[in-house]
């Protein structure tokens, strides 16, 4: 019996971290790369961003999806299909064609990272839902070491179809399945999809950080950041079990903001450090934020995926004027989530 626990546990760890990082790696590779296409401005954006889109239709059409094939077979085909798209993304030179394999590259992501939350959040162990949710930083990490050794946009595509031989892991994933497909789908609530919108703040404004780093080494800046912020996806949650949440969420929201405002408003690689740690970081603590406003191990990857939609828009807008909209935006979301994070808790408090 404890030997068979034991495989579980492992099988949780080990697939629910890769069903997130790998598909993060095929996700956002291409955009280190993208201004080798050397399409216009609006086309290179879109080529990039269209997969953000592709994540909601991938994560609702999850709860059907899972109800057909169950948890294995779901993994199993989500990597198989993410390392097709990989080699049509490095073997297709019409553009057209490419922005909708990019956009199926989203729906296998969703697909795939909702599978990787639900098994994570099932397990009940928070040390699994953090090494899920640091594959985001992982697969960033994988997509710039492949932009400093290989070529080329679509040798970077092609490199991909790794997720072929990893999708034989699917016998170690947990086994569970829906109820039926004709049910209604499960929504999560718009606080839930809030919660993570605004702890994934850090990671869209970040999309700006090279071009405002180029002059002083931004990738490896960046990469440090990165690096920096792996650690922090276990110690935050550390924290809150050893000195309560709340004080772990205020800790770690007030550092993201102050160090996040800090960069936007100087471009100090000093400061993009902190920022990159602790705003990455604070994913750690927002599935249980979300879990307090009614999010479930079902359709928490709707609210994952539904937020990503911030990864488009949050960028453009504060491109406009970096110093002054995206200092602010970090400011306003990290008190947000805050306040969100707080306020339910000490609710929860009172009425028990």
């Amino acid at each position: 019996m404890g030997e068979s626990v034991t495989r579980t546990f492992r099988g949780n760890y080990i697939t629910s971290f890769l069903a997130y990082t790998v598909p993060t790696y095929v996700l956002v590779t291409p955009a280190f790369f993208v201004s080798s296409l050397r399409l216009p401005t609006w086309l290179s954006f879109l080529v990039v961003s269209i997969p953000f889109g592709g994540r909601i239709v991938g994560a609702i059409a999850y709860q059907r999806v899972i109800a057909l094939l169950g948890s294995k077979l779901t993994y199993l085909a989500s990597f198989t299909s993410l390392g097709f798209l990989a080699l049509s993304s490095a073997l297709t030179y019409n553009v057209i064609l490419l922005i909708l394999v990019r956009f199926l590259v989203g729906v296998s992501f969703g697909l795939a990272t909702s599978l990787a939350m639900e098994q994570a959040v099932r397990s009940g162990n928070r040390l699994i839902q953090a090494l899920t949710l640091s594959g985001w930083a992982v697969g960033w990490i994988m997509g710039a070491l492949a932009y400093t050794s290989m070529a080329n946009f679509y040798l970077a595509t092609l490199s991909g179809a790794v997720t072929f031989p990893l999708s034989l892991l699917y016998r170690k994933v947990e086994a569970f399945e829906g109820t039926t497909p004709a049910l209604k789908l499960e929504m999560p609530s718009f606080a839930a999809v809030l919660v993570f919108f605004l702890s994934f703040e850090p990671a869209f404004v970040l999309q700006l950080a090279p071009s405002l780093l180029e002059r002083e080494g931004g990738i490896v800046w960046l990469v440090v950041g990165y690096f920096a912020s792996i650690p922090m996806y276990f110690l935050i949650p550390a924290l809150s079990r050893v000195f309560g949440e709340t004080r772990a969420l205020t800790t770690s929201a007030v550092i993201a903001a102050v160090s996040g405002a800090t960069f936007f408003l100087t471009d100090s690689p000093l400061a993009l450090v902190p920022f990159n740690a602790f705003g990455l970081g604070i994913n750690s603590v927002a599935p249980r934020v979300a879990e307090l406003y009614g999010a479930n191990a079902r359709n928490m990857g709707i609210a994952l995926n539904a937020a990503a939609v911030g990864g488009v828009f949050v960028p453009v807008v504060s491109s406009i004027d970096v110093k002054v909209l995206a200092s602010t935006v970090t400011l306003v979301s990290m008190f947000l989530l805050l306040l969100l994070g707080v306020r339910r808790r000490r609710a929860v408090t009172i009425t028990y």
